[in-house]
């Protein structure tokens, strides 16, 4: 019975990845299974997140980037102080929109001299 339970819960975890994006999910599957492997306990508190909050568990996955240590600590953090969380994740995602060529907050606003004066 135990053994089912690790099972349907691996299994929960693995369908969870299904909303990542695809270059990262398959190493993201194998960083599952990896942890399936060789900690139970931290699949547990994954599948547990799955079931209660899976935006938070994908952002996991994101920046944990396939990383089982990363993974759990991103976790720790997160299930400590939520607010730290939150700040890592505004970062990580800032830090993302400027390498795919985002928005940039530096330089000069120009309307050839209309309503906007300096």
């Amino acid at each position: 019975m135990n053994k089912f339970l690790k099972v349907v819960s691996f299994l929960l975890v693995l369908s969870s990845s299904v909303y990542l994006p695809s270059a990262n999910a398959a190493s993201s599957t194998e960083m599952l299974i990896t942890i399936a492997e060789t900690n139970p306990a931290l699949l547990e508190r994954l599948n547990t997140l799955a079931l209660d909050n899976a935006e938070l568990l994908n952002q996991l996955l994101k920046m944990a980037e396939s990383d089982a240590a990363q993974l759990e600590r991103l976790l720790n953090i997160a299930e400590t102080d939520l607010e730290v969380f939150s700040q890592l994740v505004t970062i990580n995602d800032t830090k993302e929109a400027q390498e795919n060529g985002g928005a940039s907050t530096m330089g000069i606003i120009s309307d050839d001299d209309g309503i906007i004066r300096p």
